[in-house]
């Protein structure tokens, strides 16, 4: 009791202020000189011998020579007519003369083997000269024309006249013309057709 009363004693005087013991307050320290810093240690570069040298190495001597000045050629005007010695040199040679087709004496027609392939030609010829009227295809006119005509031997037309009409004067009108226009035909083959070839053939105008 006496010794834990004696210690709270010094605890509580210390705290006081009253009492002050005799320890060290601060601490110490202490630095280790670094004026000189630590030298770094570089390893140095391998020794590499030096390559054999070159021997007897000649020194080429070079020589100015004076370029030849070329002497202007003399050419002769354009107007001039001069022989052209590589053209007069070829010959040409001789082509026989061979007689041809003559493109005025072919005739389709002498291609068609029946009167019905012959009649088949000249209606296509004559619808690829039809043309719809426009005032007809305004007024949504239609209808059908029957042209009665005669081919000539030498595939032109003659006595084009309408033998039904379609009630409408615009598309008879036009039946005629697209028959005249597509005249001349070909020939009617001699050995299918004698003579002139009287046909009647039917012209459909129709909107689609």
């Amino acid at each position: 009791m006496g010794v834990s009363l004696g210690i709270h004693l010094i605890i509580f005087m210390h705290v006081a202020g009253i009492y002050r013991s005799n320890a060290l307050t601060y601490i110490e320290l202490t630095l280790q000189g670094v004026s000189k810093p630590s030298a770094r240690s570089i390893p140095r570069p391998r020794h590499r011998p030096k390559g054999p040298q070159p021997v007897d190495v000649k020194r080429l001597k070079v020589t100015q020579r004076l370029m030849p000045q070329l002497k202007p050629i003399k050419t002769e005007p354009a107007e001039k007519d001069l022989p052209d010695s590589l053209v007069e040199g070829i010959n040409m040679p001789d082509i026989p003369v061979t007689p041809g087709l003559n493109i005025a004496d072919w005739n389709p027609g002498d291609l068609v083997e029946t009167p019905s392939s012959y009649l088949e030609m000249v209606r296509l010829k004559i619808e690829r000269h039809k043309a719809y009227p426009d005032i007809a295809r305004v007024r949504q006119i239609e209808g059908l024309v029957t042209i009665r005509f005669v081919i000539t031997p030498k595939g032109h037309v003659r006595a084009a006249e309408v033998v039904k009409t379609s009630r409408h004067k615009v598309l008879d009108t036009a039946a005629l013309r697209a028959v005249r226009d597509a005249a001349p035909f070909p020939k009617p083959p001699r050995r299918l057709f004698k003579g002139r070839v009287p046909l009647e053939i039917t012209i459909v105008f129709e909107l689609t």
